[in-house]
């Protein structure tokens, strides 16, 4: 029962930090050192391709084996006084446990009594303090050192370990802490001998609990959490017991302190075995996220919502993967967020809450036939809870609007199974019309593909050079018209252009098809400046835009879409040669970009020797 008091004393504290760092993501605060990705900083641990192998000191924590707190995606690092004040009193209430942790494991090593934990953490509060303050400007040191020069770093981390029993003297002989200091590193020298074993076990064993972390959410978290309590508690109580009975040969004991001692009862000891399974509980579900729905007042306003992502179009490929186009789905998408009202002129500096998305997810689908199983990847709707911290961004016209590239977005782990992690990205117009959710595997890097409308309305993803099949991006409104799906497409032609002249025709059937008259004039003035002899109406932008985007009017928006989609995808305007105007050298072609109301022709003539554009003829102009 002395170890599982301790058990359950560390699972509260790791449960407590979970629920801290969750609402440090929610808030917008960090908390040193637990929201820092992989530290590297206590000298003890080694990873290796996910696996990590460490050494348990002073108390059992996550952080030893590099496991993530929660599942949500912290972003960027956000520090401030409230980061400084959380994190102080973390490490306060850090060091107050750690003296009721070992003070509880000495008793019970030494005396085989049970000892209030809380006369411990009295007891060796201010020492541990300063240990952790000491600890902590060692760390930083180390961090700063191997920025510097690496090698610095090593021999600092290397020198710290001679002072790693510091808290344990601190404990067994009941001294200060600068005592402790002084003693630690001849003592770590002298016992190296003893200890070294038990140091390859707990690596043995660490590695052991490290494999549990790929277990699926939440069992990734909840599992350590439970077994790493347990283990890394039976090998700190062996340490202890090993380096007392060292000290009392060398004769270098101390007496204990009249802490007193706890006689247990049967329903103290029953609450606390019952406690154990409910932390775990409470640790998955904080580890999730979930205690975040605390904070969800209020009804949800509902929006539907059109999926768009890009592909490797005829246009990518044509243009230098300097040209993206998209491909358009319709479907049961739908968005429940709340909101405050932003239509007027209200500007909070973040916007934060847990959205409800129902959207698209691929995985995996397993068919057996006989002895052989067949595994097919396929898109399957489900409903999705995403945890959301917009900032409030300028775009490039001085409009606001909000995203959470510099905030936070996770999806809670639910029921849904994913054929690989999935990370989310979201942005919300200033006007709040808009909302766009970007989703994506974890492993690619969004940044280079995630971009904004010059007016912050719309999202308008880049075409990744790799994977851009793997973006996915949904944009939910009220106002699904297709004046807003034509403005989209217009801002989206904006950072868009073409490397070379060569096939240039394609680009200007995609901005055709996307009733985008500034595209179709840009891109028919730089054929003209390319030398390319061009004929087409004297039209300017405005009097295209209206013929092209006037040929949808009366259309549906699903069928609006399936000719969009036209411009994103391979094939969709393949030439046809006309034979009779065509000869050795030069070849005469007709493609078609098909409306509602009928095609637009587009006739080129190119080299057939290296492909040069040579003319191009819009509606058949005589």
């Amino acid at each position: 029962m002395a170890y599982t008091r301790l058990i359950v004393l560390i699972m509260t504290f790791e449960v407590l930090i979970s629920a801290v760092v969750g609402l440090g993501i929610y808030f917008g605060f960090s908390v040193f050192p637990y929201t820092q990705s992989l530290l590297t900083t206590t000298g003890t641990a080694v990873q290796s391709a996910g696996i990590n192998i460490t050494i348990p000191l002073y108390m059992p924590s996550l952080m030893d084996l590099k496991i993530p707190y929660t599942y949500l995606q912290a972003g960027e690092q956000t520090w401030g006084i409230t980061a400084f004040l959380v994190s102080v009193g973390v490490m306060v209430l850090q060091s107050y446990v750690r003296g009721m942790y070992l003070g509880g494991l000495k008793g019970w090593i030494l005396n085989r009594k049970i000892v209030p934990l809380f006369a411990c953490g009295r007891r060796y509060f201010g020492d541990m303090i300063i240990w952790s303050i000491f600890q902590t400007v060692i760390s930083v040191l180390i961090l700063f050192l191997a920025v510097v020069f690496v090698p610095f770093g090593f021999i600092v981390m290397i020198a710290l370990l001679f002072y790693s029993l510091t808290p344990y003297l601190i404990v067994l002989q009941n001294i200060t802490f600068l005592n402790a200091l002084a003693k630690g590193p001849r003592l770590f020298r002298r016992y190296f001998g003893t200890l070294l074993p038990l140091a390859l076990l707990a690596l043995l064993c660490t590695l052991v609990v490290s494999l549990f972390r790929f277990l699926t959410p939440p069992w990734g978290y909840a599992v350590p959490l439970l077994t790493y309590a347990c283990i890394g508690t039976l090998l700190i109580g062996e340490l202890m017991r090993r380096l007392a009975a060292k000290l009392t040969m060398d004769g270098e004991t101390s007496p204990d302190p009249p802490l007193g001692e706890v006689h247990s009862h049967k329903m103290v000891n029953a609450i606390t075995m019952l406690l154990v399974p409910v932390l775990v509980f409470v640790g998955a579900f904080t580890g999730s996220g979930g205690h975040l729905s605390a904070f969800e007042f209020g009804s949800k306003k509902q929006l539907d919502g059109i999926s768009y992502n890009t592909n490797f179009s005829d246009v990518f490929y044509a243009s230098d993967q300097m040209y993206t186009a998209y491909e358009w789905q319709t479907s049961d998408y739908h968005l429940a967020i709340r909101l405050p009202d932003l239509s007027d002129g209200r500007k909070p500096r973040e916007l934060r809450g847990i959205a409800d998305i129902t959207w698209q997810m691929n995985e995996e689908i397993r068919t057996s036939h006989g002895n052989s199983t067949q595994i097919d990847v396929q898109p399957i709707m489900h409903t999705s809870r995403v945890m959301y911290r917009l900032v409030r961004e300028t775009a490039n016209d001085g409009s606001f609007y909000y995203s959470s590239l510099s905030g936070s977005s996770s999806i809670l782990p639910g029921e849904e199974r994913p054929r690989e992690p999935l990370s989310v990205q979201m942005m919300v117009s200033g006007d709040g019309l808009h909302i766009s959710v970007m989703q994506y595997p974890t492993r690619f890097d969004v940044s280079h593909v995630f971009r904004v409308s010059d007016d912050g309305r719309y999202l308008i993803p880049g075409t990744s050079q790799v994977n851009p099949m793997d973006f996915h991006a949904y944009w939910f409104t009220t106002d699904q018209s297709a004046e807003n799906l034509f403005e989209l497409l217009a801002a989206k032609n904006k950072t868009n252009n073409i490397a070379t002249m060569n096939r240039a025709y394609l680009a200007l059937a995609c901005a055709m098809q996307e009733g985008d008259g500034h595209m179709v004039v840009h891109l028919l003035e730089t054929m003209r400046r390319a030398g390319v002899n061009v004929k087409v109406l004297n039209w300017d932008e405005v009097t295209w835009t209206n013929n092209l985007q006037g040929r949808y009017q009366g259309t549906g928006l699903q069928k609006t879409l399936e000719l969009l989609t036209k411009a994103g995808i391979q094939g969709a305007y393949e030439g046809t040669e006309l034979l009779e105007k065509s000869d050795e050298t030069i070849g005469v072609y007709r493609i078609e970009v098909p409306f509602p109301d009928g095609m637009i022709p587009i006739t080129y003539k190119e080299s057939k020797v290296d492909g040069k554009l040579l003319s191009v003829n819009v509606m058949d102009i005589q």
